[in-house]
């Protein structure tokens, strides 16, 4: 019993030595008091804000790690877009005609397979002798095309 009486003489002496209202501000006061600042308020109040492209493009130009996180993106778009739209594979494998060695490798009927199942494996191995057939390649043709 002697401990809770401790305990609030001590909450009681707290309370009486911090003052818990809540504070208020006086604006009229405040502007009386620093007129400078609130004319700086006034001012800020009246510009225009920096939003939109205008905004960004102050922004990207006023930094110098955005100046260079800009010039970043822009070099990978232009490589991005050179990969893409440039030309492909230079040889054979662009202008559509391989040869018969080259239409029969694992790899090659693999890619048929994939594409389209049995039936373009079928049609690739068809058009490989067709072109074997028409020229007049023997085995050993055949075979100095497959080793390179």
């Amino acid at each position: 019993m002697n401990e809770q009486k401790d305990e609030k003489w001590l909450d009681k002496l707290i309370a009486e030595s911090i003052d818990t209202s809540e504070p208020r501000f006086d604006a009229e006061k405040w502007k009386q008091k620093h007129p400078t600042e609130f004319q700086t308020l006034v001012n800020r109040r009246l510009q225009r804000p920096s939003t939109g492209p205008l905004g960004l493009l102050r922004l990207v130009i006023s930094y110098r790690i955005t100046q260079v996180a800009a010039a970043a993106a822009i070099m990978i778009t232009i490589g991005l877009l050179i990969a893409y739209l440039g030309p492909g594979e230079q040889g054979s494998a662009s202008s559509g005609v391989k040869s018969p060695a080259e239409m029969v490798t694992s790899a090659s009927l693999r890619m048929a397979y994939n594409r389209g199942g049995m039936e373009a494996l079928e049609e690739q191995c068809d058009r490989a002798a067709r072109i074997l057939g028409q020229g007049s390649l023997s085995m050993s043709d055949l075979f100095e095309d497959l080793n390179g």
